[in-house]
Parts: structure tokens; sequence; C-alpha cells
């Protein structure tokens, strides 16, 4: 490469900190990830051997040992691009506690192909508690379904709020995960009889998607499907 053509690759893609790798690469602006990690995000993909209902892993048709436990209560069918690992968890880490917006782009982005075409009355995102949404700067599920609606068109509708202040799912156990979360979420606009996409980065044990599904469901929605960034299940069916 001349010279001239380095300068010339400098100036357009100048060096940033890729938020996975955190490496400092020659990158697009506003790009979260370099071209390497970009390549091992698309190696995260979901692509088979999953339930159909919910996209846990497992060797048979559903319903899957998640599904048979009572992980999709009150959802139609899950939604989503991504295993939760490597790529993925840094980038969700980051956009959830370490204040980098720009990892929701790369997410979003896939979420949104993973329902196009379809129709939803409204996409709602999972709330925060009034005090983490302010020390975070933003509700990263909220971050999402704005990106998505960019792509969409999907409406995005504030339907619930957080009640109360929670310990982090994070930082329990998977048994301890519903107990912990039951109460803590209320309706804040009437749903009844609409179809809604709830939104949120990651499903794990689902104990936080499954108590918003729930209020939603009581309050007269007619269906509630998921659409997450990533899935976090390790259980496969035997």
């Amino acid at each position: 490469m001349s010279l001239l053509l380095k300068k010339a690759v400098n100036l357009l893609l100048p060096q940033a900190r890729c938020l996975a790798c955190d490496e400092p690469r020659r990158m697009t602006p506003g790009e979260a990830l370099c071209t390497e990690c970009q390549i091992k995000l698309e190696q995260l993909r979901i692509r088979e051997n999953v339930c159909d209902h919910c996209l846990s892993p497992t060797r048979f048709n559903t319903p899957c040992a998640y599904c048979a436990q009572g992980g999709m209560v009150g959802i139609r069918r899950a939604y989503a691009p991504y295993v939760y690992r490597d790529i993925t968890q840094k980038l969700i880490v980051r956009l959830k506690f370490g204040g980098a917006a720009l990892a929701a782009k790369p997410l979003a982005d896939e979420m949104a192909l993973c329902v196009s075409g379809m129709r939803f009355d409204a996409m709602v995102p999972v709330p925060l508690y009034k005090t983490q949404e302010r020390e975070r700067g933003f509700n990263q599920s909220r971050l999402l379904c704005d990106i998505i609606h960019e792509h969409t068109g999907i409406p995005v509708l504030n339907a619930l709020q957080k009640m109360k202040k929670t310990v982090r799912q994070s930082s329990l156990p998977p048994e301890k995960r519903t107990k912990n979360v039951q109460g803590a979420f209320g309706l804040a606009i009437p749903v009844t009889g609409m179809e809604i996409l709830l939104v949120d980065d990651v499903r794990t044990t689902g104990a936080s998607v499954r108590e918003c599904a729930r209020v939603l469901m009581i309050s007269g929605a007619e269906a509630v499907y998921l659409l997450t960034a990533a899935i976090a299940n390790p259980r496969r069916n035997a």
C-alpha cells in the first residue's frame, strides 16, 4: 500500500476501540465492532437445534425442557438473533453496565431482521426502576426498541413501569429470580386487545419477561411475543 493510500485510509477510518475486544482498530465512525469481532458475532447466530417456541437448545421437537417447565408462560413465541456468550455477552454487558449506548446498534439491527414483515400493535421495552435508569443514563431495552422502530416502523409504547427496585437478576441463583421480580412491574398505558412485542436485551431464566408478560396479559393484551438480542439457556434436552 502506498504512503498516500495509507494516509487516506487513516483519515477515512480513524482509530477507535472496539466495544468487544477493546483493542484500537481502524473502524468506520459510529461502528461498535471491529471487522474481526463482526465475524465472531456472526458465528454466534442462532441457527438450528433449537426449540421452535422459545429458541432454547434442544435435540428434539417442542416442548423442550424450558417450555415444559413453564419458561414461556404468557409468551406466545420468542425471537432472537444470537446466543448469549463471547461477543454478544461483552456487547450487552457494555450496553447495560458500561454506558456504551453504541453497543445497541449491531444488536438491534439484527433483532429487527428477526421480526421483519411481522405485524405487532406495539413494542414494549422491559422497564428499569427510575433510579437505575438515571444511573445508566438510558434504558437499554428502550434504546433497542428505538433502533428496531427505525427499521420496522413498529410503534414503541412505554406500557410498563417498574414499581420497585429489585436486586440485580444476574447476581441471584436461578431459583430466586422469579420471587425477586414478583410484583415489580405495573401497567402505565392501556394495552387492551393489542398484540405486543416485548423487548429486552437477553433472556436467561426468563423471570423478568414472564412477569412483564403476566402484567400485560391480565391487563387485556391479546398476545405477548418476546424479542431479545440473545438467548442464554444452557439446558439441553437429553
